[in-house]
């Protein structure tokens, strides 16, 4: 898996990024430890991460949205992404 997460979606120069973590069981002694799995969704920039922690893709690309409507550039982001996500 890469550092920086799988890539799911871009807008503009910024980028969605998921990474995921699966459960673990491990076996020791005979006793059997599971170690629970997670996944997070965080926003770049180029290499520079924004923001993380976040639960939701559609929540990272409404943040995204929204920080381009701030300096006018939402009209750039493409429509087949605006209707995937649902963003307004």
């Amino acid at each position: 898996m890469e550092k920086r997460g799988h890539h799911i979606c871009k807008m503009i120069n910024y980028q969605v990024r998921q990474k995921i973590t699966k459960p673990v069981t491990k076996r020791w002694a005979g006793k059997s430890t599971v170690t629970p799995g997670s996944h997070e969704v965080m926003i770049y920039k180029n290499k520079k991460k924004i923001e993380g922690d976040m639960k939701d893709v559609k929540q990272a690309a409404q943040k995204i949205y929204d920080l381009l409507k701030d300096v006018n550039r939402e009209t750039y982001v493409e429509k087949k992404l605006i209707r995937k996500y649902g963003l307004v």
